[in-house]
């Protein structure tokens, strides 16, 4: 599946050997931390992933400034999208029985909020709890950011994506 312009992605294709390198060690970073953050289970992490991107709030704000807003913001909490057991195995891949065990240790996390007719949703200690993780995603995507920023102050097909 492509996305994104034939610009960028061309602009990215002209400059693979520039950008690629600097994707490749951030991203194996961001994992390794992602593992010791979440006990060495990255399912662990898809399953909250999936919850997270899925029951978004309709209302959800782009231009939300920090993460201690994203703590902080109850009302985009009641009104995420629920989502259900099935939906996140049939949208991961991950087989059903295993994503209800990983929620039941999401839950007693504090990280998932399950309602009495099984909608799940991401608990309010979430964001704070994992603010380490948040921070390792950044820095990968201050990583990226950089490296597409060099390739184009280089000349590499610098008006590409201008």
């Amino acid at each position: 599946m492509q996305t994104g312009s034939r610009k960028e992605r061309d602009f990215i294709r002209e400059n693979f050997g520039e950008i690629w390198p600097v994707h490749v060690s951030a991203f194996t970073r961001l994992l390794t931390q992602f593992r010791a953050r979440f006990d060495g289970d990255l399912d662990l992490l898809l399953v909250l992933a999936v919850i997270g991107e899925r029951t978004r709030p309709e209302n959800w704000n782009p231009q939300l400034v920090s993460l201690e807003d994203l703590a902080t913001r109850a009302e985009d909490r009641l009104s995420q999208y629920a989502i259900n057991i099935q939906s996140i195995a049939d949208y991961s891949g991950i087989p059903r029985e295993t994503v209800r065990r990983k929620v039941l240790v999401l839950q007693s996390k504090g990280w998932v909020n399950r309602s009495d007719d099984g909608k799940l949703s991401i608990a309010a200690d979430a964001a704070p709890d994992l603010a380490d993780a948040t921070g390792d995603t950044i820095a990968y995507l201050q990583k990226i950011f950089c490296a597409f920023e060099n390739a184009r102050d280089t000349g590499n097909g610098a008006a590409a994506i201008e």
